[in-house]
């Protein structure tokens, strides 16, 4: 994650690019030139180019936006300290949050028995338990229709089947069922 300064630094380099371009391509129109005929032969005449109004009101705000920007530049670098600096170029990393080391070990656990089921399972028995454990270890029966793309009666089928081999757990929720992975596969202990 980018810090806040140096986002308005990037912001700033950018600001100042746009109005060097402007002014620069302003400053370097081509001139008008005219063809003079005489007797013949010809003369290319170049006239001077004369700005309009507008042309120097663009100019005008075009440098006052990039003066600023520059300036803006200079002193977030030169004002900061040399660490600020540092941090502003680092990117900032996600605060760790320390966790038990008995809950690592049952999560790590409980990850390592599904990818062997998962292993074990095969077609569309692989699918669905796959897709419960990716969706935090339960999921509501009519979503696993929906994900799985697959009939009602074919989704139960799969749950009842895995559920006397006891991969899965099944309960009623409201008009559906709500699909667990059996507590053994997360990792968890029964408390009974």
């Amino acid at each position: 994650m980018v810090s806040r300064k140096t986002g308005t630094l990037v912001l700033a380099c950018a600001v100042l690019v746009i109005a060097c371009v402007i002014v620069t391509s302003m400053l370097l129109a081509t001139k008008p030139s005219i063809i003079q005929i005489n007797d013949g032969t010809f003369k290319i005449l170049e006239l001077p180019y004369t700005y309009t109004k507008n042309d120097a009101y663009v100019l005008v705000i075009g440098s006052a936006v990039g003066g600023m920007m520059l300036s803006y530049i200079l002193t977030m670098l030169f004002a900061t300290g040399k660490s600020e600096i540092k941090e502003m170029i680092t990117i900032e990393k996600p605060v760790e949050i320390p966790v038990p080391h008995t809950a690592i070990a049952e999560q790590v656990k409980g990850a390592l028995l599904i990818e062997a089921v998962l292993t074990a399972l095969e077609g569309d028995e692989k699918k669905l338990v796959k897709e419960i454990a990716d969706h935090g270890g339960e999921m509501l029966q009519n979503e696993l229709v929906l994900s799985l793309n697959f009939s009602k009666a074919k989704v139960s089928r799969m749950v009842t089947d895995l559920e006397k081999r006891g991969l899965v757990v099944k309960k009623q929720y409201g008009l559906t069922n709500k699909v667990a992975l059996a507590d053994k596969l997360r990792g968890e202990k029964n408390e009974k």
